[in-house]
């Protein structure tokens, strides 16, 4: 499985996401400066404190690493299982599912840690800048470190879960536009989730847990579509 994974990541263009990570990143970090300084000069309460501020942050992530992972999902996945390059891949001497499930841990990886590091490296810059040069009157605590962490691993795997939904919708209507489409749609949902259970970590794992679960039956159904296809 590991080498299937090594094959598939020299088959794509990785400085191209890592490229896109990075700008993104950037637009996260001038997110959350451009929140907390609007919260100042308006007085908006609400955005008055740190939690809310990198709450938010993590709602903007996590539509923007949704669109990434949908884009990564759809080139690496949809676009070999279409066209001339299908009877190609099923020219591999490999089990097909192996091959399937190889591309789909190696793009889950690669969003997992892309958008880990592009999220958690902006949050760190702007709480230590705001340590230093406080633009709001708030406290960082240790609660808020665990609790901004907390809500960044439930972004990144939300992140991966809108991209295999959204890639499971392509797959079966064939349609890149479908799969783009149904990630927006998506994002709006988990987008809720992740603001109402910003602050319960029982309703973030229930959450957690649920999206596992439908993504391992989306999954599996995709794996007996392929297999059937090469029956076809």
């Amino acid at each position: 499985m590991l080498k299937l994974m090594r094959l598939e990541a020299q088959r794509i263009n990785l400085r191209v996401y890592f490229l896109t990570a990075l700008i993104l990143g950037g637009i996260l970090l001038l997110f959350a400066y451009f929140t907390a300084n609007a919260a100042r000069v308006t007085g908006e309460t609400e955005f008055m404190n740190y939690r809310n501020i990198l709450q938010f942050t993590c709602v903007i992530s996590l539509l923007l690493f949704s669109i990434l992972a949908a884009v990564m999902y759809n080139n690496v996945v949809i676009k070999e299982y279409s066209g001339k390059r299908l009877s190609l891949l099923f020219s591999y001497p490999s089990d097909r599912k192996k091959i399937f499930m190889a591309k789909i841990i190696m793009v889950f990886s690669l969003i997992f840690g892309l958008m880990l590091l592009g999220t958690v490296i902006p949050a760190a810059i702007f709480l230590i800048t705001e340590s230093f040069a406080p633009t709001i009157e708030d406290t960082i605590t240790a609660g808020l470190l665990l609790s901004t962490f907390g809500s960044i691993l439930a972004a990144v795997l939300f992140a991966n879960t809108i991209g295999i939904f959204a890639m499971g919708i392509g797959f079966i209507k064939k349609s890149v536009t479908a799969a783009l489409i149904a990630a927006f749609v998506l994002f709006g949902i988990y987008g809720n989730i992740t603001i109402i259970t910003g602050n319960s970590p029982f309703m973030a794992s229930l959450a957690a847990g649920i999206s596992i679960f439908a993504v391992i039956i989306i999954l599996v159904m995709l794996a007996d579509k392929i297999k059937r296809m090469e029956a076809d």
